[in-house]
């Protein structure tokens, strides 16, 4: 008679392996979790205090008409109000929320690897998306990219789960992650479109799954029909929010998706990034049309088509920015994970792994000390350094940035003047509650004042710093927010140091 072998610790071989991989997976998210919170110890950037001042408003006007004025969804703002609610709004503290989000989309990774592949798929596309630079910095930011990234990742299992098991639970994942997603960044609208698109090519020949696919992209849609009409009532406006960004040439394009798909996050990928990346196209292209397995043409084609479809689109109307083309890395992560690990040869597989992994962890330290980042602390101390009389600002947006450094960090002193830039923060428009004057009246205020202080933030640069009549004292050089003393010329200023 035959006798099971059980090993000394009462479970069977095959079991052990079954638990080795979440297990590797497990203290792999702890120490993911413990990196990026040990390096999440600096100041908010501009567009993350944002983020903080709408999850001030009220949850009601998030969801109304009101968000007008900014082309973000309400999902993430309405998110980071209740984290704000239960653990407060100190800056490490905000950061744990996208941290935990993108922690979850290392799982999701895994979830998606193991389902086109097997553990090794999905143990190698997490520790890839662990190590990645952009992954990192997605998370760090109190932005809703990382939500963005685990909602698309989410979606994906959802499918290919449905491509193969034909069942109602891939689609009501697909369905409700990619409603995740469109109510997190509009751009997302992209996702959806390839993903349906190409989903009904992939399920022809089975008349009830398309139906029945059709239907829930119908329920999708029309969950998502509020905010498809403000962001069509947004592109009808003179003034947006993203009249900043430049249309893409094609070579900014290729650059931009070199830097989220390459595993160095370079700027510039040089001539041998652009190889490389032309050879992952072409692969994934081959992929696309060829490959035997219908999940792997779904995410190929979401790989290749994000990125095409962003330059297409930017044209006419420039969105194409490495971070709205950000969710497309955790599918294309899957697949190159998946590439590796199809390798015929053992010894060339891993070696391939490892260069990968150690491309990954080169980049990200390469990265890590040249961030680039605000210094709204620094400058809240700046000011606090030289007591002065009045603060003047050129924007409500610079306003209530450094409004809340101050009030953070304890501090006292008169609350900034607005002095109207050129240009104007539309997100910020009537949300601080200071003064608003002229520069003349400014000008008049200056002659009482012995010290005054002008702090600015790129385009929302204080017009006193341009008058004949003031003398100006830069206190910061090449770093953002700039902070300078002011005074009429022919008065004598008095500031404390």
């Amino acid at each position: 008679m035959r006798v099971k072998r059980v090993d000394q610790h009462g479970g069977s071989p095959a079991a052990a392996g079954r638990l080795r991989a979440p297990l590797m997976l497990a203290l792999m998210l702890v120490a993911v979790a413990a990196f990026r919170i040990h390096t999440a110890q600096y100041s908010l950037w501009y567009d993350e205090l944002a983020s903080l001042e709408f999850a001030r408003q009220p949850v009601s006007r998030l969801w109304s008409s009101w968000m007008l004025r900014e082309t973000n969804p309400p999902l993430f703002y309405t998110m980071l109000s209740g984290w704000i609610a239960l653990v407060g709004n100190g800056d490490v503290v905000l950061r744990l929320l996208p941290i935990a989000t993108g922690i979850a989309a290392i799982g999701a990774a895994f979830g998606l690897g193991r389902a086109v592949g097997d553990a090794k798929v999905g143990l190698l596309a997490a520790a890839l998306l662990s190590l990645s630079a952009l992954g990192t910095d997605l998370s760090q930011q109190v932005r809703g990219y990382a939500l963005a990234q685990l909602a698309v990742l989410l979606a994906c299992i959802g499918m290919v789960h449905y491509l193969r098991l034909r069942t109602s639970g891939g689609l009501l994942l697909y369905g409700i992650a990619t409603l995740v997603a469109l109510y997190t960044h509009t751009t997302l609208a992209l996702f959806a479109g390839l993903a349906g698109v190409t989903m009904l090519w992939l399920l022809q020949g089975d008349r009830p799954a398309q139906a029945r696919w059709l239907a829930t992209n119908v329920a999708v849609l029309a969950g998502w029909g509020w905010w498809a009409m403000i962001s069509v009532r947004q592109m009808t406006m003179p003034v947006t929010n993203i009249a900043w960004i430049a249309t893409p040439s094609w070579r900014d394009s290729v650059a931009m998706t070199a830097q989220v798909y390459l595993p160095f996050y370079a700027d510039r990928p040089g001539l041998a990034g652009t190889l490389l990346l032309a050879a992952m196209f072409a692969a994934l292209a081959v992929c696309a049309v060829r490959a035997a397995r219908p999940e792997i043409r779904l995410l190929a084609v979401v790989t290749i088509g994000a990125p095409v479809l962003l330059f297409a689109i930017s044209q006419r109307v420039p969105i194409f920015l490495p971070r709205t083309l950000s969710w497309a890395s955790g599918p294309e992560l899957v697949l190159v994970a998946l590439g590796v690990t199809r390798i015929p040869s053992l010894l060339v597989a891993r070696a391939g792994g490892i260069l990968l992994l150690g491309l990954s962890a080169v980049g990200l330290a390469n990265w890590l000390p040249n961030r680039e980042r605000d210094h709204w602390d620094q400058a809240a101390a700046l000011v606090e350094r030289h007591r002065p009389s009045l603060v003047i600002v050129g924007d409500d947006a610079v306003a209530l940035a450094i409004d809340h450094y101050r009030a953070d960090n304890g501090q006292r002193g008169p609350r900034p003047l607005v002095v109207q830039s050129a240009g104007r923060e539309r997100w910020a428009d009537g949300l601080y509650a200071g003064s608003h004057l002229s520069a003349r009246a400014v000008r008049d205020r200056l002659r009482g004042a012995p010290c005054a202080v002008v702090v600015g933030w790129g385009p929302f640069r204080s017009p006193m710093l341009d008058d004949p009549s003031v003398a100006v004292e830069p206190l910061t050089h090449d770093s953002a927010p700039s902070v300078a003393l002011i005074r009429l010329k022919g008065v004598h200023g008095i500031c404390r140091a």
